[in-house]
């Protein structure tokens, strides 16, 4: 659930919901149809970002797998998580979720592996690229905040010394 919903529901103990909390409410939930059919259409979706994501990262960066014991598939398997995740949070209208529970763990362990913000950077952006040929422009439009925020954390940490990529 929405973090501000839930503790906005936590925080009505032994009380009744004023009318501006019974309204945040509505607004959250009446939207949570129309979400759950955008990640439809992200699912419906997915494999052919991925792979168009995979395959211009492939072409972009052809000794990759040269540094990493299966490389391209362990980046199919990321990104495929990372989706999922940025599915979860639109769904749940809580981009902080995509951030805790993926994002800063996933960003730290691509930098120990020597990864280099500009390979995450354009990494996600043709995921975002690949959604944006597949999916209608109006659940691509629900969809794009969370892809943006994952490019942006992904590709901000430093440059290692040593890119492996």
């Amino acid at each position: 659930m929405n973090t501000r919903i839930n503790l906005l529901i936590q925080g009505s103990d032994s009380r009744y919901l004023t009318p501006e909390e019974r309204q945040e409410v509505i607004d959250y939930t009446s939207g949570f149809v129309e979400r759950l059919a955008v990640v439809a259409q992200i699912e419906e979706n997915e494999e052919a970002a991925v792979r168009f994501c995979i395959d211009n990262t492939r072409k972009r960066y052809p000794n990759f797998d040269k540094y990493h014991t299966t490389a391209w598939a362990k980046a199919f398997r990321d990104v495929q998580l990372t989706t999922r995740y940025m599915a979860q949070a639109m769904l749940l209208d809580e981009i902080g979720i995509l951030e805790e529970k993926l994002l800063f763990w996933l960003r730290t362990i691509l930098a120990g592996l020597n990864f280099t913000p500009e390979f995450n950077r354009d990494t996600y952006t043709y995921l975002k690229q690949g959604f944006r040929q597949s999916l209608p422009p109006d659940i691509f439009a629900k969809f794009e905040p969370f892809m943006n925020r994952t490019i942006e954390i992904m590709s901000d940490f430093p440059m290692p010394a040593t890119p492996a990529v």
